[in-house]
């Protein structure tokens, strides 16, 4: 899983804007990684990702050589992109399995009226002992599972709870004072959460 973070993102590339800067920030962080060059594909809910790419394992066999068992080398596949905006940041996440990404720049709120709304019981409380920090590291958390799921926030926000969960890992920092990330992955069979 590599993080790629963009500041001050609008300036990056001259003269384009929306889906076709975020489709540009995409390629150039798989650049960036070493995957390449390739086309960004969105799901139905326009979730970006790469499709069916083959790496190669290095062997010569190329895609879906399986040594003879018509399986794959296992070396291709789709690379699992995510993004996200805030104020003047734009995170891109590659990975090699689903993944969330998530950055929220703290801004006055109703954190209280707003964590009873959309927050499951437990995590009011947290919000009630941290107070503003804890809501946007949650928050970000949300909106990280939310993209991670490929399903809408409103569907995950209310009776998903993402504290203590053992079917994924997340890994929370802050950019900077008052700028929250969350990237969020799928765990793999024999993977603990860190």
């Amino acid at each position: 899983m590599e993080l790629y973070v963009y500041e001050d993102y609008r300036d990056v590339i001259a003269g384009i804007t929306g889906r076709e800067l975020t489709d540009a920030l995409i390629v150039m962080s798989l650049e960036a990684s070493g995957l390449g060059r390739y086309q960004v594909e969105r799901t139905d809910r326009g979730k970006p990702y790469i499709r069916n790419r083959d790496r190669g394992c290095g062997e010569g066999c190329g895609e879906g050589c399986g040594e003879g068992r018509g399986e794959g080398c296992g070396a291709g596949g789709e690379i699992h992109v995510s993004v996200s905006h805030s104020g003047r940041y734009f995170l891109c996440l590659i990975a090699d399995r689903p993944a969330g990404v998530d950055v929220q720049e703290e801004r006055e709120t109703a954190v209280e009226k707003i964590s009873r709304r959309y927050f499951t019981a437990r995590e009011q409380r947290f919000v009630q002992e941290a107070g503003a920090d804890g809501f946007f590291r949650l928050w970000a958390r949300k909106e990280a599972y939310s993209k991670y799921t490929g399903l809408g926030l409103e569907e995950i926000m209310k009776g998903t709870e993402v504290l203590g969960r053992d079917d994924v890992e997340f890994f929370d920092f802050q950019l900077e004072k008052g700028i929250y990330c969350s990237c969020c992955r799928m765990i793999q069979t024999g993977e603990k959460d860190i």
